[in-house]
C-alpha cells in the first residue's frame, strides 16, 4: 500500500510539472505571437538575401576605342547607428542644419526643402537608423560633392557616411553599330542582344549571393569576379564612314531599311557593320539601329548571285569569257515540266534588250536573258540540276558564316528532292531559272560578303568574325585567329576569270559611275524585286552592290544593301544607287589607309603623297600643299582648320573653338595643339610626338580653373 502510495505520488507531481511547462510554453507562444510578434516581423523584414554583381566587362574597337563600358555610379546613405553617434551627438547636433541645407541644395530634383531634409535626418537620429538620401544614383563628380558636407565629410566611422557603388552600361558612340555591339536585358545585367548576348558568359562575371542585415552598404565582396573584357574587331573610324554614307543614301532614297557591311579580306575580320531602318512611324523619318539586317535579313539577292553561276558554268568549262550569246532582246520565254518562266533583262522596254554579247558582256551588263541561259542550256535541258546545286554548295553557299552573334539565318537552297515542300521551299521546274539570277534562293548580306570575300582572296573562304581577343588585365582569355573554312571554292582559273569579270562591271557594266582614275574596284550590282504577299512585286527594289578594293591587290570587301517600299521615280533604289554608296565608302577608307594612300598616280604621272585628315593652322597647311601640288578644293575660312581628303584633293572646314569649352585638338602637332589649349587656359602636359592621338579631356567639355590637359601624339 505504501508504494502503491509513493507511486501515485510521484506521478502527480510528474504530471503537475508537465502540466506547469505546458502552460509556460503555450504562454510563450501567444507572448510572441502578441506581445513581440510586429517587433520580430520588423526584424525578419531587415535580414535580406543580397546578389552582389560583378562589375560587367568592357567592349573595345580594335583601334582601343570603348564601344560599351559599366559606369560606376554611386548611392550615398546617412547612417546614424555607428558607434561615434552613440558615444556623442555633439557632431550632429552641431551640423544637421548645415547638411540638411547642402543636401536640398545638391538634388534639387529630389523635390526637398531644407526642412524636409532636417526632418528626415532627425527622424533617422531618433530611430537609430540609416536612410538613402537620393532616388537615382549619382556620378563621381556628385558623390564628390556629396563628401565635403558637413557631418558626411567626416567619412564613414565618425560622420556616418555609407556608400554603395553599382554599375551602369554606357555605349559612348550612341547607335553606332549598336544592333552588333547589343544591349543588355531591361532590369537585368545580362546580355540581350549583339556581342554583349554571345559573350555574355565571359561579360558578366560571378556573382555572389549573401545574406545581410538593412544595411545594403556593408554587403562583403570576397568572391565576386569581375567580367573579361573584349577586344573586338570593329575600327570605330570605319564603323563612323560606313554609319554616314549609309545614311545620306537612306534619306536620299527614302528607303526603308539599309545595311553595310566591311571586312579584311585576308582575315576575315569584320571591321564595320552598320544596319539603319525606320521604325514604321510615319510621322518619324529618322533612322535607327533597331535589327541586325547584315546577319538576320534573309532574301532573294538578285544579280549578285549571277557571279557564282557563271563560275560554276566556268568550272564545268561549259563556257569561257570570250564566248557570244544571243540574249535577244531582252525577253526569253521557257517551259520546262510544264511550267512557264519569263526572264527579262533590265533594258528591255528602254533599248530593246542587248543582244549578242560575250560571257564577259552579259556580266557586266547585267544580263539576265543571258545567264539563264547558259545555266538552262547546260543544267536544265541536260537534267544536271543537282551538278549545279552540288558545286554552289561545294562554293561555300548553303551554311551559316558562323559569325559570333546570335539568330544568324541559314540560307535557303532548294534542290531537286525538295517537291513536297511549300510554294516558297518547293522545286519547280522555274527554280534552277530563277536561281541563276538571283530570285528562289535566299543568303543574308553577310553570306553573300562571305563569298565575294573569297574570290577576292583568292578563293579562300575566311570565316567572318567580331571579337580578337577576351582579356582579364593583362591576361588572354580566349584569342580568335583567321579561320579558312574553304580553301578553295574553286579553282585558281576560275578564280582569276571571276575577278576579271567584276572588274568589267566597274570598268565598263552597270556600275562604271564608280569608276576612277586613282584605284580599282571590283564587284556586281544586284537588283532584286521584293517578295509581298506570296508574289514579287515589280515596283518594289532592294538594290545591292558586293565587292572589293583596291582589286588589284585587294585589302576590302564591302557589300551594301537598301530595301526601298516607293514604286515611283525619283526614290528608286538600284544596284547603280548601292554601287555610288560602295563608292563613298571606298574613297574615304582608301584614302585614310596609310598603307594604300602612301603614292597615289595622278592623270599626269606625277607621284604624290597626301596627307592625313588633320586640324590646325591654317597657312601652313597652304604653304605646304601649293609647295607639293596638292590640289585644294576650297580655299581656308578661318586661321584654325579642319583638313579633309576628298578623292585625291584637300578640302578645308573651319575648326571651331569655343571660349571656355576644351577645344577639338585631334590630329594637330604638338607646337599647334600646345599653343591652342594654352590659349583656351588649360595646363598642357604632353606624351610622345608626332600628331595628336588622344587628349585627356574630351572636346566640348567646359574648362575648370587650372585644370590640366594630357596630350598624347604619335
Amino acid at each position: 500500500m505504501d508504494i502503491k502510495k509513493e507511486i501515485l505520488t510521484r506521478f502527480a507531481i510528474v504530471y503537475i510539472l508537465l502540466a506547469v511547462f505546458g502552460t509556460m510554453v503555450v504562454a510563450k507562444i501567444v507572448h510572441i505571437q502578441f506581445a513581440e510578434g510586429s517587433e520580430l516581423k520588423q526584424m525578419n523584414k531587415k535580414q535580406q538575401t543580397v546578389v552582389v554583381k560583378p562589375k560587367r566587362g568592357d567592349i573595345f574597337s580594335r583601334n582601343g576605342k570603348v564601344l560599351a563600358c559599366s559606369v560606376p555610379e554611386y548611392v550615398v546613405y546617412f547612417d546614424y547607428r555607428i558607434p561615434a553617434f552613440k558615444k556623442s551627438d555633439t557632431l550632429f547636433k552641431n551640423n544637421v542644419h548645415a547638411l540638411a541645407e547642402g543636401l536640398a541644395r545638391l538634388f534639387p530634383e529630389e523635390g526637398k526643402t531644407k526642412k524636409q531634409y532636417l526632418d528626415l535626418l532627425y527622424k533617422t537620429a531618433k530611430s537609430y537608423s540609416y536612410v538613402r538620401l537620393h532616388k537615382k544614383p549619382i556620378d563621381y563628380n556628385k558623390l564628390q560633392e556629396v563628401k565635403k558636407l558637413p557631418i558626411l565629410r567626416e567619412g564613414s566611422f565618425k560622420g556616418g557616411l555609407l556608400i554603395d557603388v553599382y554599375n551602369s552600361r554606357v555605349y559612348p558612340y550612341g547607335d553606332i553599330a549598336r544592333r552588333t555591339i547589343g544591349l543588355l536585358r531591361k532590369g537585368s545585367w545580362h546580355g540581350e542582344t549583339g556581342l554583349e548576348m554571345f559573350y555574355d558568359k565571359y561579360l558578366y562575371g560571378i556573382e555572389k549571393t549573401e545574406n545581410t542585415d538593412d544595411d545594403p552598404a556593408m554587403v562583403n565582396k570576397d568572391g565576386v569576379v569581375d567580367g573579361y573584357d573584349i577586344i573586338t574587331t570593329i575600327d570605330t573610324e570605319v564603323q563612323s564612314i560606313a554609319n554616314e554614307e549609309l545614311l545620306k543614301a537612306l534619306q536620299q532614297y527614302k528607303a526603308v531599311w539599309g545595311c553595310a557591311v566591311i571586312m579584311e579580306v585576308k582575315t576575315g575580320e569584320v571591321l564595320a557593320i552598320s544596319n539603319l531602318s525606320r521604325t514604321g512611324n510615319p510621322a518619324d523619318s529618322n533612322y535607327y539601329e533597331i535589327e541586325n539586317f547584315a546577319v538576320n535579313f534573309r532574301g532573294d539577292p538578285g544579280s549578285t548571285i549571277k557571279l557564282p553561276s557563271l563560275m560554276i558554268a566556268l568550272e564545268d568549262g561549259v563556257v569561257e569569257l570570250d564566248d557570244s550569246l544571243d540574249t535577244g532582246a531582252g525577253h526569253i520565254r521557257y517551259v520546262n515540266k510544264g511550267i512557264e518562266t519569263n526572264v527579262y533583262d533590265w533594258n528591255f522596254k528602254t533599248h530593246g534588250g542587248f543582244h549578242t554579247l560575250s560571257v564577259k558582256g552579259i556580266f557586266a551588263n547585267s544580263s539576265n536573258v543571258g545567264v539563264s541561259k547558259i545555266i538552262y542550256n547546260n543544267y536544265v535541258t541536260t537534267r544536271r540540276e543537282w551538278d549545279y546545286i552540288n558545286r554552289l554548295k561545294s562554293m561555300g553557299f548553303g551554311k551559316p558564316s558562323g559569325i559570333d552573334l546570335i539568330n544568324e539565318r541559314t540560307p535557303l537552297i532548294k534542290d531537286p528532292s525538295m517537291t513536297t515542300k511549300n510554294d516558297k521551299q518547293k522545286w519547280e521546274g522555274s527554280t534552277l531559272i530563277q536561281m541563276s539570277y538571283g530570285y528562289d534562293i535566299e543568303v543574308t548580306p553577310l553570306q553573300m560578303l562571305m563569298f565575294y570575300n573569297a574570290v577576292a582572296n583568292n578563293g579562300a573562304m575566311m570565316r567572318p568574325y567580331l571579337v580578337r581577343e577576351i582579356k582579364s588585365a593583362a591576361k588572354t582569355i580566349l584569342r580568335n585567329e583567321p579561320k579558312v573554312v574553304n580553301n578553295a571554292v574553286c579553282s585558281e582559273q576560275t578564280i582569276k576569270k571571276a575577278k576579271l569579270l567584276m572588274e568589267a562591271v566597274v570598268e565598263e557594266g552597270t556600275a562604271k559611275s564608280i569608276k576612277n582614275k586613282y584605284y580599282k574596284i571590283a564587284g556586281k550590282t544586284g537588283t532584286a524585286q521584293t517578295y509581298v504577299n506570296g508574289r514579287y512585286d515589280d515596283k518594289i527594289f532592294r538594290a545591292s552592290f558586293c565587292g572589293y578594293f583596291p582589286a588589284d591587290n585587294p585589302k576590302y570587301s564591302c557589300i551594301i544593301v537598301m530595301q526601298s517600299a516607293l514604286p515611283y521615280d525619283p526614290y528608286r533604289v538600284s544596284g547603280g544607287a548601292a554601287a555610288q554608296v560602295f563608292r563613298k565608302i571606298s574613297d574615304r577608307i582608301y584614302f585614310n589607309d596609310h598603307e594604300l594612300r602612301n603614292e597615289l598616280a595622278t592623270d599626269s604621272g606625277k607621284v604624290v603623297t597626301l596627307p592625313s585628315v588633320s586640324n590646325g593652322y591654317a597657312n601652313d597647311f597652304t604653304v605646304i600643299f601649293n609647295e607639293l601640288g596638292i590640289p585644294q578644293a576650297s580655299t581656308p575660312k578661318s586661321n584654325w582648320t579642319n583638313t579633309k581628303l576628298q578623292e585625291a584633293s584637300i578640302d578645308y572646314t573651319p575648326l571651331i573653338i569655343e571660349k571656355d569649352f576644351v577645344p577639338n585638338l585631334f590630329g594637330m602637332g604638338m607646337r599647334d595643339a600646345v599653343y591652342v589649349a594654352e590659349n583656351a587656359g588649360l595646363h598642357v602636359s604632353c606624351k610622345g610626338y608626332g600628331r595628336l592621338v588622344r587628349q585627356s579631356i574630351p572636346a566640348g567639355t567646359a574648362i575648370r580653373k587650372n585644370e590640366t590637359i594630357v596630350l598624347e601624339f604619335n
